[in-house]
């Protein structure tokens, strides 16, 4: 099994390619046995997806590089950005699975807690990610959305209090708004060593990684030879 885990940025000249390594090592790490997980930054886009607007201007990058990946003989795609930036479109033109880690996680937050907190660099866009899950039939189940603090890109570099401050949210978050599940809403959050089980230790609850959720979702609907509908993403007519 290969998949393509696609980046949402340049990262190997805004960061650095160490970064991309590294990325790649950790999802190898949480990788089944025979599964090769390729990270691959885009070549042109938002240094970080800090807004609707970032998440837009990466769409036509990732439409032009999908059908690619498909081509390549990847077996499934996931979109490396909690806002699962071109989903639709992607699944429009791909016929190999197309995976969304906010919709991933924000599914499996729903099998482990009644009540869903969601951790963000900057606490902005509530309005947003409120309306992301009532689109997911999950709206009920938002508590609240927490501000870490960081931009993305001070998380992507891994500040050294990145951890400290995400453990203040999401205290936060559990006590004084009634989650009892929390979901990390940003990959660059995600990848940082050892964050969900820092975390959950520290609150006593469970931290969904968008990162591993993508990674779990996309071996098993490859496992099972299922891929999303194509009644409800058809392949779109050319153009006259």
């Amino acid at each position: 099994m290969r998949i393509l885990y696609q980046l949402t940025s340049p990262m190997h000249e805004t960061v650095g390619p160490q970064e991309v390594a590294r990325r790649q090592a950790m999802l190898a790490e949480f990788a089944a046995s025979g599964t090769a997980v390729v990270a691959e930054p885009t070549q042109t886009g938002p240094a970080a997806i800090e807004s609707a607007r970032d998440a837009g201007v990466v769409v036509p990058e990732l439409i032009r590089l999908a059908p690619l990946a498909q081509q390549r003989g990847f077996d499934a795609l996931i979109i490396g950005c909690y806002s699962d930036p071109g989903i639709d479109a992607l699944r429009e033109l791909l016929t190999i699975p197309v995976i969304g880690p906010g919709a991933a996680s924000l599914h499996l937050a729903a099998q482990l807690g009644t009540r869903i907190g969601v951790l963000t660099p900057s606490g902005r866009g509530y309005g947003r990610l409120a309306a992301r899950l009532r689109a997911l039939g999950l709206g009920a189940l938002l508590a609240s959305v927490r501000a870490v603090g960081l931009s993305v890109m001070e998380l992507a570099r891994q500040t050294p209090d990145a951890l400290d401050k995400a453990a203040r949210a999401a205290r936060a978050a559990v006590v004084e708004d009634g989650a009892d599940v929390l979901v990390l809403g940003c990959m660059s959050m995600a990848f940082l060593p050892g964050v969900c089980e820092a975390l959950s230790e520290r609150i006593g609850a469970p931290v969904v990684n968008p990162v591993i959720a993508a990674l779990k979702t996309a071996e098993a609907v490859v496992s099972m030879r299922i891929a999303h509908s194509k009644r409800a993403w058809a392949l779109p007519q050319a153009s006259a």
